[in-house]
């Protein structure tokens, strides 16, 4: 696929489009989504935005057969409402990455099929997005195996920014200065909660605010907070990538945030994606092999409007081993 060309994931725009989609199976009330989308379609049909629609959603929660994959409903409706800002349509048109989907939900389907399938993308289609990887503007970077439970993240000319040392979970150093890992309890989590964001960073954008009220400890999973020297908190981790779930995310003090959808069905087309707060493309992740091992490296690009700083670097290193573990199961094995 080339980078120019439009993603065949982009969301739908037209009515009839709209009112023939379907999602996979999940826990979303499917007959209130249905209707969600018969009302938007509606609007759209009549030349009005829907954007009030999308923000004052809210479905209840069925068994999983007979409800909607969450993830997908929601990257759908946000991709529509993003849209109906200009500046928002604008920012995304004039992205260089535009054209490079970041979650893995492809919902776009011919209208009029009375199979009401999901049009997912081929294995070639992922495969085609993989070898374009290559090819797209950024700062290279790659995520290397050094030692027994030692990495390292260097630059295209292999100089070493950032690494890993044993230990788990690992301190990292970058910029010359050793950060620590510290597992945020809960008796620690009131004074957390008020220095970063109670966003849940997979919710859509349009629900992160109200979800927000509702954030709590136990809504941060394994959250570890990443300390320096002095022993400040410069970011924070929590859920985490594997058995092909993605669901770990990035904090930082403030209102920043990251998450880190992927594509791909197997490790030889996966690529992972760090979006921020605003929905901007941060980085991209693939794994390729590494010499004759069966090991895989992590080949990573920095968004051409992104600077590499130490706070980046550090990001990188502790979200590139991620990608790996997407695949990993209960019991060991991916």
């Amino acid at each position: 696929m080339s980078m120019n060309d439009a993603d065949p994931c982009d969301p739908v725009l037209n009515g009839d489009e709209i009112r023939n989609i379907t999602f996979g199976k999940g826990l979303y009330d499917a007959s209130q989504v249905n209707e969600l989308l018969d009302r938007i379609a509606a609007e759209l049909d009549a030349g009005r935005p829907a954007g009030t629609l999308i923000a004052s959603e809210a479905f209840e929660q069925r068994p999983f057969a007979r409800g909607y994959n969450a993830g997908a409903v929601n990257w759908f409706l946000e991709q529509l409402w993003r849209r109906e800002d200009p500046a928002e349509a604008d920012r995304m048109n004039a992205d260089p990455w535009g054209a490079l989907a970041a979650d893995p939900y492809c919902i776009r389907r011919e209208p009029g099929d009375p199979a009401r399938r999901v049009a997912k993308p081929s294995k070639q289609a992922y495969k085609d997005a993989w070898d374009d990887f290559a090819r797209q503007p950024g700062t290279r970077l790659s995520w290397v195996r050094t030692g027994a439970r030692r990495n390292e993240l260097r630059t295209a000319e292999q100089q070493p920014i950032a690494s890993s040392g044993p230990g788990r979970p690992a301190a990292l150093t970058a910029g010359g200065r050793t950060f620590t890992w510290i597992r945020v309890t809960k008796s620690s989590w009131p004074g957390i909660a008020t220095t970063i964001s109670p966003e849940y960073p997979y919710a859509a954008a349009h629900m992160r605010k109200r979800q927000a009220e509702n954030q709590t400890g136990d809504n941060n999973p394994r959250m570890y907070q990443l300390r320096d020297e002095t022993g400040i908190p410069v970011l924070y981790t929590a859920g985490r990538h594997f058995n092909r779930d993605a669901s770990g995310y990035i904090k930082f003090p403030g209102q920043r945030w990251l998450r880190f959808p992927v594509r791909g069905t197997r490790r030889a087309d996966v690529i992972m994606t760090a979006v921020d707060q605003a929905g901007n493309k941060v980085a991209r992740y693939r794994l390729i092999r590494y010499g004759r091992s069966v090991r895989r490296t992590t080949e990573i690009t920095v968004h051409p409007d992104r600077r590499l700083t130490d706070e980046l670097a550090l990001v990188i290193a502790a979200s590139a081993p991620w990608l790996s573990l997407y695949f990993w199961r209960e019991g060991g094995g991916g």
